[in-house]
């Protein structure tokens, strides 16, 4: 197997994996098999990374870069869900007064 670009990797992921909105998870051995490399460098993962953000997807490591990640980007702001968020909030601690007496 001939080893691929980070590029490529990056097309083959997005290819596979744009529909998936929870995202997928890869090992370093899968990321070796599915690449055709023994190792690779975070230099590698940066760029599909970067490959990636241009699809709204990201590609990032655990602290022991064992683990990867292929997730989607969020268009929604922080903002307009904490606002959400307390509207909601308020709505249901609102208690409904007794009209009767």
């Amino acid at each position: 197997m001939t080893m691929i670009s980070a590029r490529e990797f990056s097309e083959w992921l997005r290819n596979r994996f744009a529909e998936d909105e929870q995202g997928v998870c890869l090992t370093r051995e899968d990321i070796n098999q599915l690449t055709g490399r023994q190792s690779f460098s975070l230099g590698f993962v940066h760029d599909i990374h970067y490959e990636l953000m241009q699809f709204d997807m990201a590609f990032v490591t655990d602290t022991s870069r064992e683990n990867f990640y292929l997730v989607h980007l969020s268009k929604k702001s922080w903002r307009d869900q904490l606002e959400r968020q307390y509207e909601r909030e308020l709505f249901c601690n609102v208690l409904p007064l007794d009209k009767s007496g």
